[in-house]
């Protein structure tokens, strides 16, 4: 599952400005890892 919000993630945020990227990314890593966990 991890792996298909990562891609469609990617997808999303390669059209962002870098810095709200940065920041998004770090909000999946720690829902993810509230998910998983």
């Amino acid at each position: 599952v991890s792996l298909i919000v990562n891609g469609f993630c990617k997808e999303v945020l390669q059209q962002l400005p870098m810095e709200f990227a940065v920041e998004a990314q770090k909000l999946v890593g720690i829902s993810l890892e509230g998910s998983v966990g």
